[in-house]
């Protein structure tokens, strides 16, 4: 039993040794960079006597390789049923399903394909796309991934916005997406006339060139303190809510920054003085402009009649404006939208109100409104119909990213995800969208 314990004891000084050797072998193997406040493991490999592992070069068919077992497959469940208020968020619609409950909502994106079905869009094509002008975005959706290229120039958060738009229809979509490489400018409008194919906001009647997709504010619009679409679309509820169609204040309300705008200023002019407008030029650089003047997006659906005016190009202020029960007036547009085929000008299905580009017919029309209190009222509600409770449903618009990124595949080339040197081309969405950069120093 002594002769255990001896043992035992003189095992302790053998074991404190061992520890004692392996910690100093690893400090001698580990460096202390006061900067980073890390230990490093030192790279011994080198100095010993073991060769070298080859390097195993990754191309894009090892890549396609890992990823198939993992794609997405068609849902099993592809039920059609009518389109209800509790669908305007069911994200998870099939194409089948969408086609059902959105149809018409694919006009612009039928229209381009059928452009280009003669003359596939390539790589090349895309090269030739100006990647150095204001709110340049290229990018790849690989293996139901979004990855970001390049960017040049955000223009404000218009870029982040279309981005995570588009990524919720691609995470959410129940069917698989095909791979893709594309670019998309945030700006108003493409500032220069290029034989070559990208994705806008708008385009005008005679471009057949550009690929309409939604625009930023379906997602956010923080600057002028819009809010998110949803945000928009709650408020403009709950001010039906305070002020039903009965209430509302009979006059045509609009404001908004002139920019030197012809279609702004007639606006101004064929409204100064009268009594059944609420017209009023904002200035932005004004903080008493901004204080008397400025309204929100809901405070709009206080009025019967609102007021649309295109800006540079397009406005964004449609979409907000058509959240309320209010007869939407606007003047002839030069600028198409991805869904603006849905627009009825007249007849027993009239959404909106289309008056001459320099308002001359104006007051004619505010007077036959008024007049027709039924008409109006019908105008009202065809548009909240139409728009507010189907066709501007965050579930469309998601809809209309998936089946157009499988138009833009049925005209365009199978991309690569990898580059020469087996390194991924893009950045996924998941870093990028905090880091806001495609390139940077690790720290």
């Amino acid at each position: 039993m002594f002769e255990s314990a001896r043992v035992k004891r003189s095992a302790k000084p053998f074991l404190f040794a061992i520890i004692a050797l392996f910690t100093t072998s690893f400090v001698a193997l580990t460096v202390y960079d006061p900067t980073l406040v890390k230990f490093h493991v030192v790279d011994r490999v080198k100095n010993l006597a073991y060769p070298s592992p080859e390097t195993n070069h990754i191309d894009n068919n090892v890549l396609n390789g890992l990823l198939r077992d993992t794609q997405i497959e068609a849902s099993a469940n592809d039920t059609v049923t009518p389109f209800s208020p509790h669908d305007e968020r069911n994200f998870v619609m099939t194409e089948k399903q969408c086609e059902a409950s959105f149809p018409g909502l694919f006009v612009e994106i039928d229209r381009v394909l059928e452009d280009r079905r003669p003359r596939p869009i390539t790589l090349d094509e895309l090269e030739e796309v100006n990647n150095k002008t204001y709110g340049y975005f290229r990018g790849i959706i690989y293996n139901q991934e979004l990855y970001v290229i390049k960017m040049v120039d955000p223009n404000f958060s218009r870029g982040f916005a279309t981005l995570m738009a588009m990524h919720r229809a691609i995470v959410t979509s129940p069917e698989p997406l095909p791979n893709i490489e594309f670019t998309f400018n945030t700006a108003d409008y493409i500032e220069e006339e290029q034989p070559v194919a990208t994705w806008a906001y708008a385009r005008r009647y005679n471009d057949t060139i550009n690929w309409l997709m939604p625009d930023f504010g379906y997602w956010s619009w923080p600057e002028p303190k819009v809010g998110s679409y949803n945000e928009v679309r709650l408020k403009a509820r709950l001010a039906e809510k305070v002020v039903p169609w009965e209430k509302k204040i009979p006059k045509l309300i609009w404001r908004g920054a002139t920019l030197q705008l012809p279609v702004r200023i007639a606006l101004i002019d064929r409204t100064k003085d009268a009594p059944w407008a609420d017209v009023k030029a904002l200035d932005w650089a004004s903080p008493e402009s901004k204080e008397k003047d400025l309204i929100t997006m809901s405070d709009h659906c206080h009025y019967r009649f609102v007021a649309h005016t295109e800006g540079r190009s397009y406005s964004g202020r449609l979409k907000y404006l058509q959240q309320c029960r209010s007869v939407v007036i606007a003047h002839k547009l030069e600028w198409v939208q991805h869904y603006h085929s849905l627009l009825v000008p007249d007849g027993p299905n009239q959404n909106y109100v289309e008056c001459k580009r320099d308002f001359s017919d104006l007051e004619d029309v505010i007077n036959d409104l008024t007049k027709d209190k039924e008409k109006a009222k019908r105008i009202a509600d065809n548009s909240v119909n139409t728009f507010r409770d189907r066709y501007l449903t965050p579930a469309a618009e998601t809809c209309y990213w998936r089946k157009f990124i499988k138009a833009w595949r049925a005209v365009s080339f199978e991309p690569k995800l990898l580059d020469d040197n087996g390194n991924l081309r893009g950045v996924p969405i998941e870093s990028f969208i905090l880091e806001r950069r495609t390139d940077w120093v690790p720290y």
